[in-house]
């Protein structure tokens, strides 16, 4: 029945082809990896450009943590203006009255700021100080990224 000279396959183990390689990469995957990449890169350089131009922010904030005089209170609100109003409307404001109407603060300390301004003693009571702390903390996280 069978020739002389002719084996029969082995049916257990066939021969089965290569594994397929990886490389060289079909050029589709170079193309997707460097769009990727250049995505990543313009996100990035974005929220380096947003937290550059936030830095104003998080110096106000940090001066806010320490006890400050009522000038030096109106300079930090006056430099937080000047952030988002241009310097020609800012410096029209000749009172004290006029920049702090512009802040979110309560009336008894809007009163107070504008009494003790430029006066011998200037000094808010600590827990006046720590009010107004908080409000423009609260008023500076209200206003709008730059």
């Amino acid at each position: 029945m069978l020739e002389k000279g002719f084996s029969v396959p082995e049916l257990l183990l066939p021969a089965l082809p290569q594994s397929i390689s990886w490389f060289p990469l079909p050029p589709g995957w170079f193309v997707l990896g460097g769009g990727i990449l250049i995505a990543l890169t313009i996100f990035l350089i974005f929220r380096l450009a947003r937290w550059r131009r936030n830095l104003w922010r998080r110096q106000a904030l940090a001066s806010m943590q320490q006890p400050q005089s009522v000038d030096s209170w109106l300079a930090l609100i006056k430099r937080i203006l000047l952030m988002h109003q241009s310097r020609k409307s800012v410096s029209q404001t000749l009172s004290p009255e006029q920049l702090l109407e512009q802040v979110e603060i309560d009336a008894d300390l809007r009163q107070q700021l504008s009494k003790k301004y430029c006066q011998p003693v200037n000094q808010l009571e600590a827990n006046q100080n720590a009010r107004l702390q908080t409000q423009l903390k609260s008023w500076l996280e209200k206003l709008p990224y730059v």
